[in-house]
């Protein structure tokens, strides 16, 4: 379940019970019977509701249920009627960058707010801010965005606009107007290096995106720096940037495992990446952690999900609570007030895969 779809699933239920004759103290639907009635599975239905509890509209009392709070047209009032979460379909649709628990922050520290999914296209980033600004623009209430890996067109409009805005990710550097949150990307690049060096590793390969962000470099330039503090030839380091195909990635990988020099090691950007990596091994007959070893950056998994099979650079800092720091920083903007600190990095730790 992407993380868009658990808002799409709110806005189901909220429509649901605007239809209905539902009164505020009335009960509602239970976990089960929400998963029924939307045909998902519980724990998306279960995030349906949290997000609606968020909002305002249902409560939930232990051991007895979930009711109505209010009707979905008392809406409370709210620095923001909208928020435009702009991002890449291929990043949330690939990697699901924006998590359930992102989503749940945001809706709690903003719950009058509707949250809106924009994807950015793949060219022509002018035409689709212009656009954005313009519709943001026409509205009577107040409108905000969060900006997801957003290339630099998209920024820079937006900066320019004046509207509410925050940078999830890194800032492009000529942009200087707009709050951003964004994982320590240095650290990233120092810990994941410093972790293949500690395998023994004596060549390097890093997989980024096709698309390359600030804070790519800045991670590519710490895993150089680390590299070579630890005696590793540039001759020896190489690196691809690659579409988000799986097919793509799996034949752009599979010469760089065979010819290779061992130990190996893999740095992966993206989830996506390390998944092409692993099954171009299983195409050469090698295994990560046995014949290479394989580190990733950008892991976006739920708590239910299984771990990965590698090292991987974790936030220390919980999704909802960066969820709920990005809503107070477009409510910040919203009243007029400065944002302080205009920029924050989040921390990371390396987190090894079991075994």
């Amino acid at each position: 379940m992407k993380s868009s779809r658990i808002v799409q699933l709110a806005d189901l239920l909220e429509q649901e019970i605007r239809g209905s004759k539902l009164r505020p103290g009335d009960p509602y639907l239970s976990t089960d019977d929400a998963a029924s009635k939307l045909h998902v599975s519980t724990q998306a239905a279960n995030n349906a509701l949290r997000i609606l509890v968020k909002r305002g509209v249902v409560r939930r009392r232990r051991r007895l249920g979930t009711f109505i709070a209010r009707l979905p047209d008392e809406t409370p009032p709210s620095a923001l009627q909208r928020v435009h979460l702009v991002v890449h379909e291929n990043y949330l649709r690939q990697e699901g960058m924006l998590s359930d628990g992102l989503m749940l922050g945001l809706q709690g520290e903003l719950p009058g707010s509707q949250l809106q999914f924009n994807f950015t296209p793949s060219h022509d980033g002018h035409e689709f801010a212009n656009r954005l600004i313009a519709d943001a623009l026409r509205t009577d209430g107040a409108e905000g965005f969060v900006l997801v890996r957003a290339p630099l067109a998209v920024q820079r409009i937006i900066a320019s606009s004046g509207l509410p805005a925050v940078v999830f990710g890194s800032l492009q550097p000529s942009v200087q107007s707009l709050p951003w949150i964004d994982r320590d990307q240095r650290q990233i690049g120092g810990l994941l290096g410093s972790h293949l060096l500690a395998c023994g590793c004596r060549q390097i390969a890093a997989l980024f995106r096709a698309e390359l962000a600030p804070g790519d470099f800045i991670t590519l330039d710490q895993i150089l720096a680390v590299a070579g503090a630890g005696g590793i030839k540039p001759s020896d380091f190489t690196m691809r940037a690659l579409p988000a195909d799986l097919e793509a990635i799996k034949h752009a990988v599979l010469p760089v495992l065979i010819e290779g020099r061992r130990p190996l090691g893999l740095f992966c950007r993206s989830h996506l990446l390390a998944e092409g990596a692993m099954q171009a091994g299983e195409l050469a007959g090698l295994q990560p952690g046995r014949d290479f070893e394989l580190v990733v950056a950008d892991v976006y998994r739920k708590s239910s999900d299984p771990p990965p099979p590698y090292a991987y650079a974790r936030s220390t800092v919980d999704a909802e609570q960066i969820g709920h720091h990005i809503g107070r920083m477009l409510a910040q903007q919203a009243r007029g007030e400065p944002v302080a600190p205009g920029h924050e990095l989040l921390p990371v730790a390396l987190e090894l895969p079991h075994v």
